[in-house]
């Protein structure tokens, strides 16, 4: 007699076990949205940026001139990322790789990343990935304004070498 009361309960928990899943999941995703939501309502606080203020502000709000042209050869870039739209390669002295970089220029104008160095690129020259060859000719070369909006993969500006 008890044994056949436990088979009717079994059945009746079988039922319910998809939707405890399913609302317990519920539960997990909503407690982890509220932390991420939490924290991205906060305001930043001075803390919050690593390094110095003083050098972060200064650095990243300089815009600078630079020639740019547009190349169109695909293959793979100096990081090993594959050629994409939104690459630019740039002289690793001046713009080291892995930097997000905004050009101001009518045309080409946007956020990029820098992920090539190019054998030409000198100085303050940038080379846009455009992928047709009609396009990258129309482009030319011209005047561009370039702001640094991060420095490298970890953000880091690049230090400068004394000579002695």
């Amino acid at each position: 007699m008890i044994g056949s009361n436990w088979k009717v309960n079994r059945r009746r928990l079988r039922r319910f076990r998809i939707p405890v899943i399913v609302l317990g999941l519920a539960f997990t995703i909503h407690l982890a949205h509220r932390e991420c939501a939490r924290m991205a309502d906060r305001p930043l606080q001075a803390g919050d940026v690593s390094g110095s203020d003083d050098a972060t502000a200064s650095t990243a709000a300089r815009t600078e001139d630079f020639e740019a042209t547009a190349y169109c050869i695909t293959g793979i870039t100096k990081s090993g990322a594959k050629v994409a739209p939104g690459h630019v390669a740039a002289d690793p002295r001046v713009i080291p790789l892995g930097s997000m970089i905004y050009v101001d220029s009518p045309l080409m104008g946007g956020i990029y990343q820098v992920l090539d160095t190019g054998e030409l690129v000198k100085g303050k020259i940038i080379d846009i990935f455009i992928p047709k060859y009609q396009d990258c000719m129309e482009f030319g070369r011209r005047a561009v304004k370039v702001q640094v909006l991060r420095y490298g993969f970890l953000g880091h500006a690049p230090e400068s070498k004394s000579t002695k």
